[in-house]
C-alpha cells in the first residue's frame, strides 16, 4: 500500500529548492552581467542556502523509513531507488545536453570514457576532481546514490537503537570538523551527509513512535528552542562574534528544520495542504534543471540594469518557469514509462 506524503517534508523540499535557486540566481546574474538589485538575496541566501541540502538529506532519510519502518524487500527497495532517481535524470541530461551542443556546437570537454560517471549519476559529486560531463543537477544526487545504497543497513541498525549512528557521524563530522584528512570539503563527505540522513530518520521514527499528545509537547517545546537559537545565531552574527560557518549551518538546518515540522500542523487548510505536496512532489526535477535554466534565462538579461522591483519579477519569474518545467518534465516522463509499460504488456501478452 502506497503511504501518505508527509506535509512538512514538502516543506522542507520547497524552502530547500527555493533557497539553492535564490543562491544560483545570485551568482548567475552576477556572472553574465545583469545589472540587479541583489543585495536581499545575497543577504537571505547567505543565511538559509547552506542548509538547504543538509535538510534535503535530513528528508531523504525521514522519507525513506516512513515508507519502509515495518518490512523492507530489498530488490523491491533498490528498483523503486532507481526507477525513482535515473530515468527522469537521464531523460533531464538528454535535454540539456542537446541544448548544450546546440549552444556551443559540441560535447563538453572530457574524456568519453568519463561519461559512464553521468550514467550513474556521479558526475556532480566528481566534478572538483576530474573532467566529466556534467550539466546539470547538483552534486547532492551522487551522495544521494550512496546514501540510498547505504538506507537497508542503516535502517538495521537504527531500528536496533536509533540513536547509535547519529552519535556515531555526529563525532565523525566532528572530527573532520577538527582535522579533515580528506581533499573534499567536509559537506560533502559521506560522513556529514549520513549524519543529516540519519537524523532526519531519527526524527520520524520519534514521530512515529510516540503518543500524539506527548510528541506535539516536546515538538513545539523543539520548535520554541529552534526559533531562539536561530534568532541568537543572528544576533552573533551581527555582533562578529566568531562561530564555525559548518556549526552555523547545523544549527540553521536543525532550527528550520524543526520550525517547519510545527509550521505544517498549523495548515488546517486542504487546499493549501494540496498545494504543498503537489509543489513538493516536483522537487527532485526542479533540482535537476534548475541551473540549466538559470544559465539560459539570466544570460538574456545580461547588461541590463534593474531596479529593485524588475529584480523581484526577475526572481520569481526563474522560480515559476523552472517550476513549470520541471513538471513537464516529470510528464514527460509518466507519458514515456506509461507507453513503455504497455508495449511491454502487450509484448507479453504476444
Amino acid at each position: 500500500m502506497k503511504k501518505e506524503r508527509i506535509l512538512y517534508l514538502d516543506l522542507v523540499r520547497i524552502l530547500s529548492f527555493i533557497m539553492v535557486t535564490m543562491y544560483h540566481f545570485t551568482v548567475g546574474a552576477e556572472v553574465f552581467g545583469v545589472n540587479a538589485k541583489l543585495e536581499v538575496y545575497k543577504s537571505v541566501s547567505h543565511i538559509l542556502a547552506p542548509l538547504a541540502l543538509s535538510a534535503f538529506f535530513m528528508v531523504s532519510g525521514a522519507a525513506l523509513i516512513f515508507q519502509y519502518s515495518e518490512k523492507i524487500s530489498l530488490k523491491e527497495f533498490y528498483k523503486k531507488r532507481f526507477l525513482g532517481l535515473f530515468p527522469l535524470f537521464w531523460l533531464a541530461y538528454l535535454f540539456a545536453f542537446l541544448d548544450f551542443f546546440y549552444q556551443t556546437g559540441g560535447m563538453p570537454e572530457a574524456p568519453k570514457v568519463n561519461s559512464l560517471l553521468t550514467i550513474i549519476g556521479v558526475d556532480g559529486y566528481l566534478n572538483d576532481y576530474l573532467p566529466t560531463f556534467y550539466l546539470l543537477g547538483e552534486w547532492f544526487l551522487g551522495m544521494i546514490i550512496m546514501l540510498y545504497l547505504l538506507f537497508p543497513l542503516y535502517r538495521k541498525i537504527m531500528l536496533k537503537s536509533k540513536y547509535i549512528l547519529p552519535v556515531v557521524f555526529l563525532a565523525g563530522s566532528v572530527w573532520l570538523l577538527l582535522a579533515n584528512p580528506f581533499p573534499m570539503v567536509i559537506e560533502k563527505n559521506l560522513i556529514v551527509c549520513s549524519f543529516y540522513f540519519v537524523l532526519g530518520m531519527m526524527i520520524e521514527m520519534i514521530r512515529l513512535g510516540a503518543d500524539k499528545k506527548r510528541f506535539a509537547v516536546g515538538r513545539r517545546i523543539a520548535a520554541a528552542v529552534a526559533l531562539v537559537l536561530f534568532i541568537l545565531l543572528l544576533v552573533a552574527e551581527g555582533t562578529a562574534f566568531p562561530i564555525n560557518s559548518y556549526c552555523k549551518i547545523f544549527i540553521r538546518t536543525i532550527s528550520c528544520y524543526m520550525i517547519i515540522m510545527e509550521a505544517a500542523e498549523w495548515m488546517r487548510g486542504g487546499r493549501i495542504r494540496e498545494l504543498i505536496t503537489v509543489i513538493g512532489r516536483h522537487s527532485y526535477a526542479f533540482f535537476l534543471i534548475h541551473h540549466v535554466f538559470l544559465h539560459r534565462y539570466l544570460a538574456h538579461y545580461s547588461g541590463k540594469v534593474m531596479s529593485g522591483s524588475n529584480t523581484l519579477v526577475l526572481f520569481i519569474s526563474s522560480i515559476v518557469y523552472i517550476y513549470l518545467l520541471a513538471v513537464g518534465l516529470d510528464r514527460i516522463y509518466s507519458y514515456l514509462k506509461k507507453s513503455v509499460d504497455r508495449w511491454l504488456l502487450k509484448d507479453g501478452r504476444q
